[in-house]
């Protein structure tokens, strides 16, 4: 028997694909996002608390049954994911060195700027359950 992983990103960006609505600055980066993670989860730069919090944020993107089922909300239930993504991409920031960041992003354009459209749509979409995305993630 032969196990093949499934491509997440891969995934993620057929769900997302075509998404025209509220927050879709940030739901169209979730492929992105999610690849970022996995890239930063293999690199061997990554330890202690921050590969924890890396492992944080790809099982919620994962996880089915999270603040914001996808099977419920379509791509609009991507958002707590990437508010995950984009809080514990602030305390990344603080823990690795830039160019270790850097390098796991795959895009053309800033990793900077890309996070923080994601982490101010996905705040306001939120509101008040942004701490209930952080107590299940485990991080609250």
């Amino acid at each position: 028997m032969s196990f093949e992983a499934p491509d997440f990103r891969a995934e993620i960006r057929r769900f997302v694909h075509g998404y025209v609505g509220a927050h879709q600055d940030a739901i169209l980066r979730a492929g992105d996002v999610f690849d970022f993670y996995a890239r930063l989860m293999i690199d061997t730069r990554v330890s202690g608390n921050a590969r924890v919090h890396v492992a944080c944020v790809l099982a919620y993107f994962v996880v089915p049954d999270d603040v914001l089922p996808e099977a419920e909300l379509g791509p609009y239930g991507l958002l707590d994911d990437l508010y995950l993504a984009a809080h514990v991409y602030k305390i990344l920031r603080r823990e690795l060195p830039r160019n270790v960041l850097s390098e796991a992003w795959g895009e053309d354009d800033a990793l900077e700027q890309v996070m923080d459209v994601v982490y101010a749509e996905s705040r306001a979409a939120l509101g008040k359950l942004r701490k209930d995305v952080l107590r299940v993630a485990g991080l609250a």
